[in-house]
């Protein structure tokens, strides 16, 4: 195999794809990216955790086709330290693969690809289109909420595609995030749990641009297919739970914040914690005239407050107290200026508060309980 690339092109794709491999894999096989070259001009890059994988293909000079697995994070690290925009990579019958770049040379030792698992698509004839901005956008309303890895079932996020719909939830059972859209499925209708991983690494790599992209979705797996690159996953086995049923239908209380304002006092007022987890709540008095007043107080520590004048406030006064970060999360995601409150009696602990900006977006938070 030989092959000579632009090495700014060949680093973004190294980049792209390195995050894929787990360097704690039990398989060394695993450690290595699947190299091939096709003449006349193609190279394409594959990576597995054997959960999740990622295939690219790059722009290249191939004077000679092949085959070979290479050390991926290695090869990323020499890559990037090399002056020369012009890189040549030939590999010889024992895997050898020498790297030579302006006046510099470098022999790595890969691996045969027949260990390598091997990656068939196949072929999929619905799937849904959109800009590659909406899904990034609405996987970020909805990451944060996922839970951690002690919950499998909830370490990812829902997704669903039915009757022209698109939706996607998550929820740590303290808080939910919940965001759809109408889209074009072209008669794709199914639904499953996407891992966490693969949410981040969907939005590590899609483009915050208007370009489409392809998506299939059953309930085992999801692919992603745009431009150069084909994304796939392996789904959370399991039904997600009926998150639907604790959104509340009708409320009792409602305000209006300015979301900027709000964002920036309940910073101010949960920097006396010294606790980074949020375990120290923040309350929310609302004590009527269109008056909110945010307070904390952290033991040994002191105590602040600060008083805001809200644009709309309907119910009678109350105080609840919250996970000051869980606020925080969905108001950084959202892009109207006022954000919306809604409470159903909470003067009875234990009532959800439902967050809203007047868009197809939810956000449903617990308070803090034993407050």
């Amino acid at each position: 195999m030989k092959f000579c690339v632009d090495k700014n092109q060949f680093i973004e794709s190294l980049s792209l794809i390195q995050s894929i491999i787990n360097p704690r894999s039990t398989l060394p096989i695993l450690s290595h990216l699947h190299l091939t070259a096709q003449i006349p001009d193609l190279v394409v890059l594959f990576a597995t955790d054997l959960q999740t994988s990622l295939k690219l293909s790059l722009k290249a000079t191939v004077t000679e086709s092949g085959i070979t697995t290479l050390p991926a994070r290695r090869l990323l690290t020499i890559v990037r330290e090399l002056e020369s925009n012009e890189l040549t990579l030939e590999t010889d019958s024992n895997h050898l693969t020498t790297l030579s770049s302006g006046n510099c040379l470098f022999k790595i030792n890969g691996l045969p690809e027949d260990d390598y698992p091997k990656f068939s698509p196949g072929k999929f004839n619905n799937f849904m289109e959109m800009p590659q901005s909406k899904l990034r956008k609405m996987l970020k309303m909805v990451d944060y909420a996922m839970a951690d890895e002690s919950r499998p079932a909830l370490n990812g996020a829902w997704f669903s595609v039915k009757s022209g719909r698109f939706e996607v939830a998550a929820t740590d059972g303290k808080r939910l995030a919940y965001v759809f859209d109408d889209f074009e499925t072209s008669g794709l209708e199914a639904e499953g749990i996407v891992p966490a991983k693969a949410i981040l690494e969907i939005s590590r790599i899609i483009e915050n641009s208007d370009k489409a992209l392809k998506m299939f979705l059953d309930p085992n797996k999801i692919f992603l297919e745009y431009d150069n690159i084909l994304f796939f996953s392996k789904l959370i086995e399991g039904k997600y739970p009926n998150f639907k049923q604790v959104i509340p239908k009708a409320t009792t209380e409602k305000a209006v914040i300015d979301r900027n304002t709000f964002m920036h006092s309940i910073r101010r007022v949960s920097s006396i914690a010294s606790s980074g987890t949020g375990s120290i709540p923040i309350f929310l008095n609302f004590v009527g005239n269109q008056e909110l007043i945010l307070s904390c107080q952290a033991p040994e520590i002191g105590q602040a407050k600060e008083t805001l004048i809200i644009k709309e406030f309907k119910g009678e006064p109350f105080s609840v107290p919250f996970n000051p970060f869980y606020l925080l999360d969905p108001l950084k995601e959202m892009e109207k200026e006022d954000v919306i409150l809604e409470f159903v009696n909470p003067s009875t602990k234990g009532n959800p508060c439902l967050i809203t900006e007047g868009t197809n977006f939810v956000y449903v938070l617990m308070p803090i309980k034993n407050q």
